[in-house]
């Protein structure tokens, strides 16, 4: 006898599940049935339970088999997605083409408005020299052997390493070493003639110091190529304001940048106007500054002939900035043991009020050793000046306290915004007071 075997009968499937499973819906079979796509067996099947579910079962099956789904879940849709995403991913896609336009027209207006160097951002504030330095410099690496076989003429043994340096200064005469060997000059001798005066000054008369008698061709070439006299002239100064006490006898100093050999005696600039040493005296205790008339910056290497602000206030200082270089309150005045901070703009918005929104955005091409002065009223009602000379130059962030800081010297600090175009730091370029005219 045969026994009826139940035709066993699967649950009804979607489009997409079908999909899924590699089937596809028989429309010449009742609802719920379904045939294997291309009578192939579903991949993972054993070939025996493959054949035996391409057989179509009726729905009375799908309630007591718990292993069944009965409802397969649609995968969301594009729409859908969008939908649950979280709220700051969907301003974020919102807002990026306008930050993008943004960004791309705040590049344009620095690079075409304003002259901001990108590079700078990265770079550090190395010494600045003048043209005739640089050519100075290259050739010293080209004649470093000669010049090293000329030194051993006049050091028969040397126990400091800087008296053989090319750009050290032995005698104080403001010339350096590698220029002295370019002249033929004694690299030891303040004043080889005995004229009372440094060889420099000799020198830029027309004279060589070691015979006497106008200098050769070579010579003058040389001075015309490899010697900028203002930047002797302002080491010179310098020079002598460390070293006011040099005398017979001492003995070798390793004070600062000079080193003075021993029997040597520094002199005094030869100027037309009263020469004030520092010496860390206070220069200008004997100037009272009118703080109610503006003062004058002078700087001739740059072009820059502005107003000084004696600023009151750091809530006016855009106000003043509209009308020169301000003075910070609080800092030294010119003249005065301390530093006294000047700040100008190096950039300022196109449409921002003011005559001066650019005076300083050549400041950091001003050379080490290149001079500017300023100039004060008086309350007796006359005039003082300040001459100063460069001595190095540092960036600060904005807050740094260290560019304000006192070194014991008379010091104009001149500050302003950098890079160009930006805020981001401060570009300090400090100068030593080396005379005053009243």
């Amino acid at each position: 006898m045969t026994q009826d075997i139940p035709i066993k009968k699967y649950p009804v499937s979607t489009g997409e599940v079908a999909k899924m499973l590699g089937i596809h819906p028989d429309k010449d079979l009742p609802l719920g049935s379904f045939t294997p796509k291309d009578n192939h067996a579903p991949a993972g099947l054993p070939v025996g339970e493959a054949d035996a579910n391409n057989q179509a079962h009726g729905p009375e099956a799908h309630a007591s088999d718990p292993g069944v789904v009965e409802h397969a879940q649609k995968p969301e849709t594009l729409e859908e997605q969008k939908a649950h995403q979280p709220a700051f991913v969907k301003i974020g896609k919102a807002i990026a083409p306008y930050a993008a336009i943004f960004t791309v027209g705040l590049f344009l207006y620095y690079f075409f408005f304003t002259g901001l160097d990108f590079g700078s951002l990265f770079k550090s504030t190395p010494k600045v020299s003048t043209p005739k330095e640089t050519a100075l410099q290259q050739l010293e690496k080209q004649d470093l052997a000669a010049y090293q076989a000329w030194m051993k003429g006049f050091y028969y043994h040397v126990s400091d390493d800087r008296l053989l340096d090319p750009e050290n200064d032995n005698s104080g005469n403001g010339l350096s070493n590698f220029q002295k060997y370019l002249l033929n000059l004694n690299p030891k001798s303040y004043d080889t003639l005995g004229l009372g005066m440094p060889d420099s000054q000799t020198v830029a008369m027309g004279i060589d110091p070691l015979t006497g008698v106008a200098l050769s061709d070579k010579q003058k070439t040389m001075l015309a190529q490899y010697v900028d006299m203002e930047i002797v002239s302002n080491k010179l100064a310098l020079n002598n304001l460390r070293h006011p006490a040099e005398v017979a006898g001492a003995s070798i100093s390793t004070r600062g940048d000079f080193i003075a050999p021993a029997g040597l005696v520094v002199a005094a600039p030869q100027t037309g106007s009263p020469f004030v040493p520092s010496s860390g005296r206070a220069l200008g205790n004997s100037i009272e500054v009118n703080t109610d008339i503006a003062g004058r910056l002078e700087i001739p290497d740059l072009k820059v002939n502005a107003p000084i602000i004696w600023s009151t206030d750091p809530k006016n200082f855009d106000k003043d900035l509209q009308i020169g270089v301000i003075h910070y309150p609080g800092t030294a005045v010119p003249g005065d043991i301390g530093t006294t901070y000047i700040s100008g703009h190096s950039s300022n918005y196109t449409w921002a009020k003011g005559d001066y929104n650019h005076v300083f955005t050549y400041l950091n091409n001003l050379a080490d050793n290149a001079s500017f002065k300023i100039t004060v009223v008086q309350k007796n009602g006359k005039d003082a000046i300040f001459h100063y000379v460069v001595t190095g130059r540092k960036q600060y962030s904005p807050t740094d306290p260290e560019q304000y800081q006192n070194t014991g010297k008379s010091t104009v600090a001149l500050s302003t915004c950098w890079p160009v175009g930006s805020t981001a730091k401060r570009l300090v370029v400090f100068g030593e007071l080396t005379q005053i005219e009243k």
